[in-house]
Parts: C-alpha cells; structure tokens; sequence
C-alpha cells in the first residue's frame, strides 16, 4: 500500500516537472519568434521624442525568415528573347546602355540597364502610349474582355521566365490596370512571389486580337538559379536604422522654423533587386517597405538592415 501511495506521488510530480518544462519550451519559442511587447513600445516612445510618430499596431511583433533567390545573367538577352518570342535570335546591335536583338520572326527585343527592356512583335505599331495619357483619356476595359487580357499578358510575361524552375513557387503576374484607347487594349503588371511584392518591376502590355504585340518596362525575368533561406532582421532594428535616417532632416526642419513630425504610415515586406559585382549576376532579397506621409518611401535590406533605397515625395 505504501508503494503505491510513493508511485502515485512520483507519478504526479513527474507530470508537474513535464508541465513546467512543456511551458519553459513554450516561453523559449516565443521569445525567440516574438519581439516582446514592452521593446515595441520602448521604440515608439523613443521614435516619438525625436519627431517620428508611428502607431504600435502596423509594427509585426512576429520573427521573420525569408528567401533569397539568385540568378545567373549568362546569356539573359538572348535566353529572354527567345522565350518572349518563341523564335530564335537573328541579329544583335549594340545600343545605348544596352543590346537590339532582331528574332528570326521578326519580332524585336531591347534590354537596357536595370532590367529595362522593350518588346516589339514583327507587325505591332510602334506607338507606345504614356500611362498617364491612358489614365486621362482612355475608357476602362470591358468587364468580359478583362479575362482574356489578364490571361494574355500573364502567358507573354511568364514565358520569358520559362528557364526557372518555379515549382513549389507562387509566382503570379499582378494585373494593375486596363485601358482601351483607339481600339487596343493596354495592361499595366506588377509581379509578387508568394504573395509578395517585388519592387520595381512595372510593365505595360499592348493587345491586339487576344496576343501581346508590344511591351516595355522594368522586368527581371528569371533565368536558372538557386534560393537560400535567410533570417530577416529585427524589425524592430531597421525601424531604429529609419529614425537615424529621418531625424537629421526633421532636425533641419527645426531649424528653419517649422513642426519636425513625420509619420510613417506602414510597413511590409517586399522582394528587391541586387547585383553582384559587374551585375554578372542578380538576385532576390527580401526587403522592408517603409513607406511615410512626407519623406518619401524608404526600402531596407531585410537580411542585413542596411538601406537598399529611398524614394522622396
């Protein structure tokens, strides 16, 4: 009997210690997925004394990790031209920044500096509209050509992507917007991995009867390469790196008399793009988007913390 009342007893504590330790783990994970809630608020109250107001909600408490996507610019022009074009290369002209390729069908593909380029099938006009002309004077796209657009220019686009193994990958063209202006249809893309933005990739299609004709924009089309998992910094870290950038503009605010208060209006991750070396090859970094009410938009190094860009109002 006394046995058993010593077994009964071992047997409690040693779910009590399974307890406790079960919840130790819990609180070690945590911690190390989560930010604690009183160094958010340290950081706001900091940011706040020095002029940069922003509400604790849009800051993500939440750990991150990210990918890294590396490509190899081998050959780029000519590999991209013959998929766009589902011909081979006839010529090539060296042009400003950059390289002409005339394809065996006739169609034409110029790439330029940062992954500019523009794309011309054999019979397309050469007319190539301002957006901001379309957004004045052209009328929306109907609401049963729209399928047909999307469909279009999603195919064209992702063709020129054809030598990356993407499986496993959401990798979707994002239509922005459609006109229709003196009978042909104009669509505007962005693209998103998994569901997030890649930065500075805008493209505007021309299509005539269901095909794209014409296209230019920025666009890395993405060639054979490799991708590597990355812990992301402390967001906490890179909003500290804002406020060393912003304070000494809101301190020459002060000086010539006027409020120094800035505001920054959100945040969120998107995918940017970096060159090694000569530009021989290129790759995918995640990146923070911080974007503010009058000091522009700011994008950071997500992996290492550093200022990749600033786009000023």
């Amino acid at each position: 009997m006394e046995n058993n009342r010593i077994m009964r007893l071992l047997a409690v504590i040693l779910l009590i210690a399974c307890g406790i330790v079960a919840v130790t783990l819990v609180r070690i994970n945590y911690t190390m997925d989560y930010v604690s809630s009183a160094a958010v608020d340290d950081l706001v109250a900091v940011m706040e004394k020095d002029g940069v107001r922003i509400d604790r909600n849009i800051i993500s408490r939440k750990r991150e990790n990210g990918t890294v996507y590396v490509f190899n610019s081998d050959g780029y022009s000519g590999i991209v031209a013959q998929l766009l074009s589902g011909s081979a290369v006839k010529e090539t002209y060296a042009v400003p920044d950059g390289e002409l390729l005339i394809l065996e069908n006739g169609d034409r593909c110029e790439f330029g500096e940062n992954f500019t380029f523009r794309y011309q099938a054999k019979d397309a006009d050469s007319f190539s509209p301002n957006i901001m002309d379309l957004r004045r004077y052209a009328a929306p796209v109907l609401t049963e050509n729209e399928e047909v657009l999307v469909e279009a220019v999603s195919t064209f686009l992702e063709n020129g992507s054809r030598s990356f193994d993407s499986s496993g990958l959401n990798v979707e063209v994002v239509v922005d917007e459609i006109w229709n202006y003196a009978g042909i249809s104009y669509v505007l893309c962005s693209r998103k991995i998994d569901d997030v933005e890649i930065t500075g990739n805008l493209v505007l299609c021309t299509v005539e009867k269901g095909k794209v004709t014409a296209a230019y924009g920025t666009w890395c089309f993405f060639t054979q390469g490799t991708s590597d998992s990355a812990q992301l910094a402390d967001i906490l870290n890179i909003l500290f790196n804002v406020k060393k950038e912003l304070v000494p503009a809101l301190t020459g605010d002060a000086e010539a008399g006027e409020v120094p208060a800035v505001t920054i209006k959100s945040i969120k991750s998107c995918y940017s793009l970096y060159f090694f070396g000569q530009k021989e090859n290129f790759c995918l970094i995640p990146c923070w988007q911080i974007t503010t009410d009058t000091r522009g938009e700011l994008i950071y190094n997500a992996v290492n913390g550093e200022l990749y860009t600033k786009i000023l109002e």
